[in-house]
């Protein structure tokens, strides 16, 4: 909407995983090492660093630190796009090759969660840039659908992200996987370069409903028709004819846009992504948010 006044873009925090094992850190980047509101010096490209957390304490060692520290630790680059590797870190994903997807951008905080008991590897990044990295599709896919999902994608990262600040309980905005969505990182970018155009095109981008951006669910394949919500806080989610997936068993919640029909429609009836979005986000506008 021309009148809307754009806000800052967000940070979204991503929950990569939680181990008791050391985790090895390196960059093409400089980073700097923060903790307790503190600088504690500066990691230096190509320079591998080892984190590990015991008896309440964070060890850091590299060729040029090493120290131990109390508060939790911050890794940060001069700019949000630079990216690190978990070098210890192994995460192949099935149908995408021999690719390790152990490579993202921002800024990496590892911290001990009470309540799992170990620490947490948490990534924390600008929203258009994790949305680049939402693998949730194949890169061979219309171009028309691929950018509703990327909308649809920043839409519900959106709606997730935290508006206090972090806290014990809640320490990340969205786990990687399908309990929120599949992210992959920078490597992902790579392997999926017109995922990521599809994500720039559209930067800034979210589902809109009176004016709100609202949270937009996405799945598999219908029966035929999507699924209304219960309840009537989310007006925008109702049953709409998804006529591709006639014939097929329900995969998935069944709420917000078939990615199967979807599909179907940008590739044989030439839907754009906006009709995409507003035929199974029932009253919604897309806008630019940021």
């Amino acid at each position: 909407a021309p009148d809307r006044e754009l806000i800052a873009e967000p940070t979204i925090r991503v929950g990569l995983y939680k181990t008791k094992e050391p985790i090895k850190f390196v960059s093409d980047f400089d980073y700097e090492v923060w903790s307790g509101d503190r600088s504690r010096g500066i990691i230096l490209a190509n320079e591998t660093t080892t984190l590990n957390y015991k008896n309440g304490q964070y060890n850091i060692k590299s060729a040029s630190l090493e120290f131990g520290l109390s508060d939790f630790v911050r890794l940060v680059p001069q700019d949000p796009s630079n990216f690190f590797t978990l070098a210890n870190y192994n995460r192949p994903v099935k149908g995408r090759g021999k690719i390790n997807f152990n490579v993202y951008r921002g800024i990496l905080e590892y911290r001990y969660a009470p309540k799992s008991k170990l620490p947490y590897i948490i990534n924390e990044l600008p929203l258009d840039a994790y949305v680049a990295g939402v693998a949730e599709t194949h890169d061979s896919a219309p171009i028309e659908y691929i950018k509703a999902l990327m909308v649809a994608a920043r839409s519900y990262a959106y709606s997730n992200i935290s508006k206090k600040p972090s806290t014990e309980k809640r320490m990340f905005d969205v786990y990687p996987t399908t309990v929120d969505q599949i992210y992959l990182g920078y490597n992902s970018e790579l392997f999926m370069p017109r995922a990521a155009q599809a994500a720039a095109d559209t930067a800034g981008q979210m589902v809109v409903y009176n004016g709100n951006p609202v949270p937009t669910p996405y799945f598999s394949h219908s029966n035929g028709y999507t699924k209304s919500w219960k309840t009537k806080d989310r007006p925008w989610l109702k049953s709409v004819v998804a006529k591709y997936d006639k014939g097929k068993r329900m995969l998935g919640h069944g709420f917000g846009m078939s990615n199967y029909d979807a599909q179907k429609r940008a590739a044989k009836d030439g839907w754009t992504y906006e009709q995409i979005i507003q035929h199974y986000y029932t009253s919604t506008t897309i806008e630019r948010v940021y």
